[in-house]
Formats: structure tokens, sequence, C-alpha cells
């Protein structure tokens, strides 16, 4: 039950923030400070379809476990450019805490599939 939570959170505000990413001027403006404003569309298409992918059932645990993974490597991402641009713990945070919920729900998608 606790997984199915950790996940449906994940899913959905992973798909939240790709759609605030490609219409809301403060998250443009947040990935021209990271500097990949030409990567913007594309890492939100894939947050968004990353989200969706955690959220399927279980007959597709395959397609869960690889939208956990990307997610996981795109927050591994996420925080070592908060690292590089140098942003506070308080702003690196989120990164980190989704990239330990991703980590978490790839783990178990993993050991589900066995």
């Amino acid at each position: 039950m606790i997984v199915t939570l950790i996940r449906f959170f994940s899913g959905v505000s992973h798909m939240i923030y790709g759609a605030l990413a490609l219409f809301m001027s403060f998250y443009i403006d947040e990935f021209a400070r990271y500097g990949f404003s030409e990567f913007r569309v594309v890492i939100a298409l894939v947050q968004i379809v990353g989200g969706v992918g955690l959220l399927l059932p279980s007959p597709y645990m395959k397609i869960r476990m690889v939208s956990a993974g990307l997610l996981l490597a795109m927050m591994v991402g996420a925080l070592l450019t908060r690292i590089s641009i140098q942003d506070s713990l308080a702003m690196s945070l989120p990164a980190l805490t989704y990239l330990l919920i991703n980590s978490f729900i790839f783990i178990k998608s993993i050991k589900n599939i066995k």
C-alpha cells in the first residue's frame, strides 16, 4: 500500500512539474538559470511520460520500472545541476528527495518483476 501511495505521489508530481515547465514563466526562467533552456520541452515531456508510466497498473510492471529508472536518472542529473550551479541545500532538497523516492520505486519494481 505504501509503495502505491509513493508511486502515485511521484507520478502525479512529475506530471505536474512537466506541465508547469512547459508553460509557466517561472520554470522557463529556471531552466535558463540551469543552462538547459534548449532542453526544457524535452525534459518536461519526459517528466510527464515518466509520471504516467509510474501510474500504470501491475500488468505494466516493466514500464513502471523503466519509468522509475528514467526519473531516477533525471533526478541524479537535477541534483548534479543544482550542485554545479551552487544552489543551497534547501533548493537542492526536492531533487534529492525525488532521487530517493524514485530509487525506492525502481528497486521495488525490480523485485516485483523477478
